[in-house]
């Protein structure tokens, strides 16, 4: 099912950031890895608390998005991969990290 512009605005703000926390956690992770409740609040700077985090991940489950495993680790699945991708073309790309240039010998 193709995720179309005018879903993506309807979702509520907390489940836009939740889901495009994933690729700005690690701009390297695949398809399918989850991350914490603990690493998704670090994520967002504290925007939303913990237990807010935690029940919209819930909630996310609830509408096959998610998948919560050892009751910390929210898991998107292939919708929930499908909404992150659809935001994460919507948002400007992560800053990339120079070359390191170490001194001169």
């Amino acid at each position: 099912m193709p995720v179309t512009s005018e879903y993506l605005e309807s979702l509520e703000p907390i489940y836009r950031d939740i889901l495009a926390a994933f690729p700005r956690f690690d701009s390297t992770r695949k398809a399918g890895y989850g991350l914490s409740y603990q690493s998704l609040y670090s994520a967002l700077d504290g925007k939303y608390g913990l237990g807010e985090i935690r029940l919209a991940c819930e909630r996310m489950a609830e509408g096959g998005a998610m998948e919560i495993r050892n009751d910390i680790f929210a898991h998107p699945t292939d919708l929930g991969e499908e909404l992150i991708a659809a935001l994460a073309a919507r948002s400007a790309p992560p800053p990339i990290v120079p070359p390191f240039k170490p001194p001169k010998k």
